[in-house]
């Protein structure tokens, strides 16, 4: 049950809080609010006092003088948090709750009520509130506190339903769209292959959504509850490879200085998705081919055999046979990962899904990025039919996106859309040169800089690799993302991945300075 707090009603100077607001660093950023709070209550000075006490913590505050009003602006679904007192004009803040719930309405209510009227509290706590406070309030800051703890819920709440849908979405296909004759042939396979544990390896040129049916197999199979682990074997260091993937023991080499779970562990009775598995150096491939042949592996530095519990599935835009004929993957290997091989159509063999992948793009910029286009014109889904698209969906989506947020007007124009000059398409199987070198560059780029910590001048045990090498990719990878969105933070935790809260706290970590960009 809630804790008690008193505020003197007969006191005429309400002894307003002396916290001055939270004010951000610069104030001339737009910086959004924690949360939004509705105080609901007929005595004017306990809704003003409540909504210094609150704005003081950076909230939005809103008011209302009876329950007509009260339920009204709930119905509205901007709310976090409610303080609603159980007697005000019309109905009474009980019945304002019950109609909440019965709507489904998803604030958390807080039921102000009098010290001496504790049946009307557990009314409250029965009908579904998130908790009650009792007048008089004596400590604003407590009350203060006990709100935030329930914008805390609230958002734990809302990241739980964010992946529950993430959940269902992934369960019905995802993003996987298409309705083309190719493409029914792919859901097919993955209907097979949901029902048992085979080992998977996805075909297909970049671009195509491999990942994506990668996830829809493990989230329509009965290991969607355990972890989806995915690893891209060419974008991670081959001296680093081996402890990522099977984890290492301490001491095992330097810089090893504590025991560390590769992804196979993490993935336990999940899936693991070795994305790019044509690029795993030829050292490590006997080690891939145990797990796959013995259902085991050992940690670098260890003799210890782990039991390997996770499903594999393994992708490649590469002619794995190829390399094989060219001695740079074993043939075993190549049998062991071709169990139940899936090919993923270019975009250009099934052209009858354009237009629809181009509304769900144009979609997507509406919802998630602010885009106020409402249709594509005939010209331009010509344009886009027209097209080889040798980067395949994820080229359309690119192109779809930055048409739509560019765009003057709310139809997309022909003369919107910008396309790659293109040239012939890749072959299936076959990677660009481009990628390749932008991928190696980018692994000798991170070697480097680790070597330059291992090769310390004053001879010294290097320590805390891996937080030195995050320290130094998140703080630009921050920056970008606040440029990117024009310094909301919203929008940049949210392309994040992170929590609001989460983001906030790295940004006052690495000293970041908000800046106001430009829209």
């Amino acid at each position: 049950m809630g804790d008690y707090y008193c505020y003197d009603e007969a006191t005429p100077n309400l002894a307003m809080p002396s916290a001055e607001p939270n004010l951000p660093d610069n104030p001339g950023i737009d910086t959004p609010p924690r949360a939004r709070i509705l105080v609901a209550d007929d005595d004017p000075a306990i809704r003003l006092v409540l909504r210094h006490r609150l704005e003081a913590e950076q909230y939005a505050v809103e008011e209302a003088s009876d329950s007509a009003n009260a339920l009204e602006l709930l119905r509205s679904g901007r709310f976090d948090v409610a303080l609603v007192d159980i007697i005000m004009p019309g109905p009474g803040g009980l019945e304002v709750l019950s109609a909440a719930r019965a709507e489904n309405i998803r604030t958390l209510i807080f039921i102000i009520t009098a010290a001496s009227t504790m049946n009307n509290a557990v009314e409250a706590i029965k009908r579904g509130a998130h908790d009650y406070l009792t007048k008089p309030f004596v400590n604003l800051d407590l009350v203060a506190a006990t709100v935030g703890r329930a914008v805390e819920v609230g958002e734990q709440a809302a990241d739980l339903d964010r992946l529950k849908s993430e959940v269902n979405r992934q369960l019905v296909g995802g993003e996987i769209i298409g309705r083309s004759p190719a493409m029914q042939e792919v859901y097919k396979l993955i209907g097979r292959v949901v029902t048992n544990d085979a080992t998977v390896l996805l075909l297909g040129e970049s671009g195509t959504g491999k990942d994506l049916v990668a996830r829809a197999i493990h989230f329509k199979s009965g290991r969607w509850r355990a972890p989806f682990v995915a690893v891209n074997c060419s974008a991670i260091p081959q001296g680093l490879l081996e402890s990522e993937l099977f984890g290492h023991e301490r001491g095992s080499f330097t810089g090893a200085n504590e025991r560390r779970a590769g992804k196979f562990e993490m993935a336990d009775a999940g899936t693991i998705f070795l994305d790019e598995i044509g690029d795993l150096p030829l050292e490590l491939q006997p080690k891939l081919l145990r797990v796959l042949q013995e259902r085991e592996f050992s940690r670098v530095g260890s003799v210890e055999s782990l039991r390997v519990k996770a499903r594999v599935i393994a992708a490649t835009n590469q002619d794995l046979q190829k390399l094989v004929a060219g001695r740079r993957f074993r043939e075993d290997l190549y049998f062991r990962l071709h169990v139940i091989p899936i090919h993923l159509p270019p975009l250009r063999d099934r052209r009858e899904d354009i237009s629809e992948l181009t509304d769900y793009f144009v979609g997507k910029a509406v919802r998630e990025m602010g885009a106020r286009v409402t249709a594509i014109g005939a010209e331009a889904r010509a344009k886009l039919a027209a097209h080889d698209w040798p980067g395949n969906v994820r080229e359309l989506e690119n192109a779809v996106l930055r048409a739509a947020l560019l765009a003057p007007g709310g139809t997309i124009r022909a003369e919107d859309i910008e396309l790659s000059s293109g040239g012939p398409a890749p072959p299936s199987g076959g990677e660009s040169l481009a990628t390749r070198s932008d991928s190696a560059a980018l692994a000798e780029l991170i070697a480097g800089r680790i070597g330059q910590w291992l090769d310390s001048p004053d001879g010294e045990e290097p320590r805390d690799l891996y937080e030195k090498l995050v320290a130094e990719i998140e703080r630009p990878l921050i920056e970008l993302a606040l440029k990117r969105t024009g310094g909301n933070q919203v929008k940049a935790a949210r392309m994040l991945g992170l929590n609001r809260n989460t983001l906030r706290k790295k940004i006052t970590d690495h000293k970041i300075v908000l800046t106001k960009y430009p829209g």
